[in-house]
């Protein structure tokens, strides 16, 4: 507010003298209605200002919301109910952190089960490879013993006991010959081949659920995504349809109306308060649209990558089994080694030998008998003393694989029954009850990283040119117009952003440090500074008119004028038209290159007379 100096009440010599220049005034005002037919000339409002040299600086202006450098919704992987919620909102964790935990007896059971399936068969593989115990060692060290003593022994008495026993131990040894020779009993390869078919169809059967139920999540994600499109494309419309009518006041789809008081012409089309409400409105439901439609797209993804993990997961338990089983079955025919074989051959015929001599017919044959028992005994504990065999091993290794990864996959469960923290930051919601269950399609906790702030905002094809990583930005925010926060572009879209009206590019602007004041959400207006010149001679944008291509500044003759009062100035002054040359330029100011100097009196047209020029350096867009 300006204020004006008390005056003194003039005297009657100075009452004279003005009564004297209002009559010599009105007289020229006679003289000019006369000259001009009659008809009084119209006032025209304007302003005198000089030229400034300054600093003015280019911006290429847009608006944004604040939003935290990161955002994550997080959900349980595996279902059950809530045990434990260890968190509320606002509540600061630390990256790894335990937020919530499902019910885990269940799970816990499982991975004990689990860990000790793969003691148990790890066990069998130490043993195979650790080779015989000591204890069967001695056994069969005991029973070549005995059969070097049989071999000492080649005569006695023959009872109807020992008769009945050489019998049967001939019937054992062709027994266990024939299965060597002629490979193992239908019965076991049934059985064998009955495991492996299980094993089959449950890898089969494993792959397609878990693959459907990876491409649901796909699908899904797909969907969300797609809507996500659409809710940017409303969102846009409505944001292009609210700007349009805040900066016009007119209807954007019907922009223009016949004009009554002017036949054939067309008037803007103002709306009243209620019609602007409802294209406010429809931009608020767009943009709430859209953030509901973001939420979505991260959900999906969550559920997509844990799909992809159970699948991968869940095959591989299904063909360690597989491999198990078919282990198991090549085992039942695999060749039996040279010395097996001999030894039973030699056990039939110390049998058969030992048979005969009982029976008297070839009692002679006793001694054979007796080297024969000797040898296969002597093979035995050989055989003892060798390494395991390679398809043996394979066996084991596979039952130790196939046991491990039902493990880790009970471990990794388990885990997943912990929401964890995957980042320092802020808890912004929590969407759990202990004793329910999550519920479906809603993040169980959403976490949000507020130690910086980005905004992004959308630039034109015809300013992004001029943006570049790096460039300083000014932000305003509307809810705290006090506050201005220093900001810098730190990553520039490289492809136009989809589905706009005008080809347009996203620009993210870090900010580094904010005021306490400032939340998410918040809207602000970017100034970004694509270009700077200092000393530059400065008017009024408004003083600069084209004539037929040519630049022109009118000039007031007299150069005192400029510092007249506005209320002792003509009405119209004398003007003279100088041509220019301009550089860069803003909605408020344009830079003088040539034509004009900082002392002449700049004559500036549809202001009024009181108008100031800028009182800080100029931002041009």
């Amino acid at each position: 507010m300006t204020t004006t100096p008390a005056r003194r009440w003039p005297g009657r010599r100075a009452i004279v003298t003005a009564i004297g220049l209002v009559l010599i005034v009105a007289a020229c005002a006679a003289g000019i209605f006369l000259f001009r037919g009659g008809q009084p000339a119209p006032a025209r409002s304007y302003a005198l200002v000089n030229p400034r040299v300054d600093t003015l600086i280019a911006t290429v202006n847009a608006t944004g919301q604040i939003a935290p450098v990161q955002t994550v919704n997080l959900s349980f992987a595996v279902t059950g109910r809530v045990a434990e919620v260890l968190v509320r909102p606002g509540d600061v964790v630390e990256k790894g952190q335990p937020l919530a935990r499902l019910d885990t007896r269940e799970l816990e059971l499982r991975l004990t089960q689990a860990e000790a399936q793969l003691a148990q068969v790890q066990a069998n593989l130490d043993r195979l490879l650790a080779g015989p115990s000591s204890a069967e060692i001695a056994a069969a060290e005991a029973q070549l013993a005995q059969a070097a003593g049989q071999l000492r022994q080649v005569e006695g008495s023959v009872t109807t006991a020992d008769m009945r026993a050489a019998e049967e131990q001939l019937r054992q040894a062709e027994a266990r010959l024939n299965q060597l020779l002629n490979g193992p009993r239908e019965s076991d390869v049934q059985t064998a081949e009955a495991r492996i078919r299980e094993a089959e169809l449950n890898l089969e059967r494993q792959r397609a659920q878990l693959s459907a139920a990876k491409t649901n999540a796909q699908i899904q994600l797909e969907q969300a995504v797609n809507q996500l499109t659409q809710a940017q494309s409303r969102y846009s419309t409505a944001k292009q349809n609210w700007e349009y009518v805040r900066e016009t006041g007119a209807d954007p789809i019907v922009r223009t109306v016949a004009d009554p008081n002017r036949p054939g012409q067309t008037r803007p089309n103002i709306l009243n308060d209620s019609q602007r409400q409802q294209y406010y409105d429809a931009f608020v439901q767009a943009e709430a649209a859209l953030r509901s439609a973001e939420n979505a797209v991260a959900q999906a993804q969550v559920n997509y990558d844990n799909a992809r993990l159970a699948e991968a997961n869940g095959v591989e338990l299904a063909e360690g089994q597989l491999d198990v089983a078919r282990a198991n079955r090549d085992l039942l025919f695999a060749t039996p080694e040279p010395d097996v074989l001999a030894a039973a051959r030699a056990q039939v015929a110390s049998a058969r030998a030992a048979l005969d001599r009982m029976r008297g017919d070839q009692r002679g044959g006793q001694l054979e008998a007796a080297r024969a028992a000797f040898e296969a005994a002597k093979a035995n504990l050989e055989r003892l003393r060798a390494d395991p065999r390679p398809a043996d091993l394979a066996a084991a290794r596979a039952q130790v694989d196939g046991a491990r990864a039902a493990r880790d996959l009970a471990r990794l469960t388990l885990d997943e029954a912990v929401l964890k923290a995957p980042f320092s930051g802020v808890v912004a919601e929590v969407n759990l009850k202990v004793g329910e269950a999550p519920s479906p399609g809603r993040p169980a906790i959403v976490l949000a990283n507020l130690e910086r702030f980005y905004v992004d905002v959308t630039v034109d094809e015809i300013d992004i040119t001029r943006v570049s990583v790096g460039q300083p930005v000014t932000l305003t925010l509307d809810a705290l117009p006090e506050v201005t926060l220093a900001a810098t572009v730190e990553t520039i879209g490289p492809l136009a952003l989809p589905q706009a009206a005008v080809t347009s590019y996203q620009v993210r602007i870090g900010i580094p440090n904010t005021d306490p004041r400032v939340r998410a959400g918040m809207s602000v207006g970017a100034d970004i500074v694509v270009a700077e010149r200092e000393n530059a001679l400065l008017v009024p944008r408004r003083a600069v008119r084209n004539d037929r291509g040519r630049l022109i500044v009118d000039v007031v003759r007299d150069p005192g004028l400029c510092a007249t009062p506005p209320e002792q100035r003509p009405a119209r002054p004398d003007l003279e038209a100088r041509e220019v040359t301009v550089g860069l330029s803003n909605d408020q100011a344009i830079e003088i290159l040539s034509g004009l100097d900082p002392q002449v009196c700049v004559y500036v047209e549809g202001v009024d007379q009181r108008f100031t020029f800028f009182t800080g350096p100029p931002r041009a867009r």
